[in-house]
């Protein structure tokens, strides 16, 4: 029995045709596939297949930077048009600060020019309220009517003079043909008399201030008789 066992033939290697015959279902690997074998996962607990690589993950891109957005015209516009508008405020308000400082200048100087005038006028009229007094004090001592009259008529004239040099000036009223212009009629006399009107007799005296009628005289008015 033991010389029958040492004859026993060796065992046959397995090739590939035994291969296909057990397998008929494989297909023939393709070159391209032993890469794919060779990269996919092995049965769980087979020790031989190699640990799976994780796949190289690529790198992020940077983000591109964000495009600028387009300037509206409009917008531009409406700057310049506000910046404009503000330019002409503060001009208004440069203008009627100037405007109100130019009519308050005015004002002072028109009020110190009347004041000078009234301040002349009075000075001036100073002598004749002096000889006033004096009149009217020697009346007093005298008790002359005479003395008294003449020392008024004498201040009269003064007060004319000084008057006239002003520039104001009585109006002719007496005998005068009736002019609306110069004379106010405070009574008209009545008749028959159908003729032109004239001034008959003068009520209050009218004046005139350099050529201007200052208060027109009051006057009766009657009509010349026709010719």
């Amino acid at each position: 029995m033991d010389q029958h066992r040492g004859e026993q033939p060796p065992p046959r290697r397995i090739t590939i045709n035994d291969r296909r015959k057990l397998h008929p279902q494989a297909a023939p690997s393709a070159p391209g596939d032993a890469n794919l074998k060779a990269a996919a996962p092995g049965p769980p607990g087979d020790p031989a297949a190699p640990a799976a690589s994780p796949a190289p993950v690529a790198p992020a891109a940077p983000a591109a930077p964000a495009a600028p957005a387009e300037a509206n015209p409009l917008e531009g516009q409406l700057e310049a048009a506000r910046a404009e508008a503000a330019g002409y405020l503060d001009d208004l308000q440069r203008l009627k600060a100037e405007f109100d400082n130019y009519r308050k200048r005015i004002v002072k100087e028109q009020t110190g020019l009347v004041e000078r005038a009234s301040a002349g006028l009075l000075y001036r009229l100073l002598p004749v309220l002096d000889n006033f007094e004096l009149a009217v004090a020697s009346a007093e001592e005298s008790r002359e009517f005479d003395r008294m009259l003449k020392g008024i008529e004498m201040v009269f004239g003064e007060l004319k003079e000084v008057l006239n040099a002003e520039g104001l000036s009585a109006i002719a009223a007496k005998g005068q043909a009736f002019d609306p212009n110069y004379h106010e009629a405070a009574l008209t006399v009545d008749g028959q008399d159908d003729g032109e009107p004239y001034v008959a007799e003068e009520l209050r005296s009218g004046y005139t201030y350099k050529g201007r009628v200052l208060r027109p005289s009051m006057v009766k008015v009657a009509r010349r008789g026709a010719s």
